[in-house]
């Protein structure tokens, strides 16, 4: 019979930080008692939603189909690209594969996800998805068509209903005592639970801010509070926890306005006001990266004016453009694929590319006065750093410690735990558990 099993996720946890959670109450006496994966590599990009469904199914984006937080647009009917912008992938109908909450439901389990991306419109479990309206919307039938009914009936009006939607913060919060309300009271034989609070810190203070170590204690304390919750719950002993993190962040030295390099070229065209009225290509940012997307992909003359340009611009500003990838390239290298992706533009290490169409080309961001993120991420998998993968419990081997892996062994190795399976998984089981 397999044990439960307890995931969850510290957005941004990497793996510089196990030294300052060692130190503390906690996490010092969890990891020489866990198995740990120092690195592990994620995919491409190193955004959120795109690896969180790489953990639970097993494969990559150009076969599960979430190739970035949002769905790519130059403009829309209600504009907002910030990192708690519209038009992300919060449904799961978006994910083209199966996942382990489909399987451990397959299987007759009892599983919970909160805040857990891509799983908005899941009803077949006790779901409480990330989803947040836009400024047209109504919150509460965005929420209860998101929502599972369980999830809507015992949460809304506790958590949402109170919720300021102009004040991110609260999610931090809600999403955890929802989480371990469910772990108590629920006992789920399988738990998701997305912990947004580090990533936002590190983007607004910077990836090694003193605020970041506030936060790793914020951490440590809710990593207690899962297991007193477990505890009177009388399912500790028989629990595997992991915690992990997702990516690393990097500090932005310089922002670069790659789209307005794009308007000089006349791929896209604005009006009087300066904004989009039409557009050959333009250049959608992941960050550190930006993924690049042509009105006809199948039109080979701009394909190849659109390539020559690029080639071109990263000759010109080598300190700031590191790679073009085309999309052969990005599928055969990192499983990568998307409808109009046909290129990728790897920016050097601490190198923002910026969506704006106009404004400064370059802003050194180390000494600007301007606002903006100190920290992100969206970079190549293979820049450090990367996050950690920390398992303990009844099948998990104590005390060993791994440098390496990658995040496709995650879904195999959570599968193996509870005892389901996922054929469709490219990788293997981690070599922590404990042989049976």
């Amino acid at each position: 019979m397999a044990h439960k099993l307890v995931v969850v996720s510290f957005d941004s946890l990497q793996a510089n930080d196990l030294h300052t959670l060692s130190k503390m109450p906690v996490f010092s006496k969890i990891l020489p008692n866990s198995a740990v994966v120092k690195n592990i590599r994620p995919i491409y990009p190193t955004l959120t939603y795109p690896i969180h469904t790489t953990m639970i199914t097993g494969v990559r984006p150009e076969k599960h189909g979430i190739v970035h937080n949002q769905i790519p647009g130059l403009w829309r009917q209600n504009p907002d690209w910030s990192i708690y912008g519209s038009d992300w992938y919060w449904y799961a109908k978006d994910v083209k594969v199966p996942t382990l909450l489909d399987a451990a439901n397959a299987a007759g389990k009892k599983t919970a996800s909160v805040l857990w991306p891509v799983t908005a419109g899941k009803k077949e479990f006790l779901n409480v998805p990330p989803i947040w309206p836009d400024k047209k919307q109504d919150p509460q039938a965005l929420l209860q068509g998101a929502m599972s009914e369980e999830g809507y009936a015992r949460f809304y009006e506790r958590y949402h209903a109170r919720y300021s939607w102009n004040n991110v913060d609260d999610m931090h919060y809600y999403g955890a005592e929802i989480a371990l309300e469910i772990l108590e009271h629920d006992a789920p034989d399988l738990l998701l639970h997305h912990v947004e609070h580090l990533d936002a810190t590190r983007h607004h203070y910077g990836d090694s801010a003193h605020e970041v170590h506030d936060c790793l204690r914020q951490l440590d304390i809710l990593a207690g509070r899962y297991l007193a919750a477990a505890k009177r719950a009388g399912t500790l002993e028989d629990t595997n926890f992991i915690f992990l993190g997702d990516h690393g962040q990097i500090d932005v030295e310089n922002v670069f306005l790659l789209n307005r390099l794009f308007v000089e070229e006349g791929l896209i065209q604005l009006d009087d006001s300066g904004q989009p009225v039409d557009y050959l290509a333009y250049s959608f940012s992941a960050g550190f990266s930006s993924q690049i997307f042509l009105k006809d992909p199948q039109d080979k003359a701009l394909y190849e004016r659109v390539y020559a340009f690029l080639q071109k611009m990263q000759q010109r500003y080598p300190q700031y453009i590191e790679r073009v990838y085309t999309a052969q390239e990005l599928l055969d290298e990192e499983g990568l694929a998307g409808e109009g992706m046909c290129f990728m533009v790897e920016g050097t290490r601490g190198t923002f590319l910026e969506k704006k169409l106009q404004g400064p080309l370059v802003i050194n961001m180390v000494n600007s006065q301007k606002g903006g993120y100190k920290a992100t991420h969206g970079h190549h998998p293979d820049k450090m750093p990367q996050p950690p993968f920390i398992a303990f419990g009844p099948d998990v081997q104590k005390g060993k410690v791994i440098e390496n892996g990658d995040i496709l062994n995650i879904c195999p190795t959570l599968a193996r735990l509870l005892k389901v399976d996922m054929p469709q998984a490219t990788g293997k089981v981690l070599p922590i558990l404990q042989e049976t």
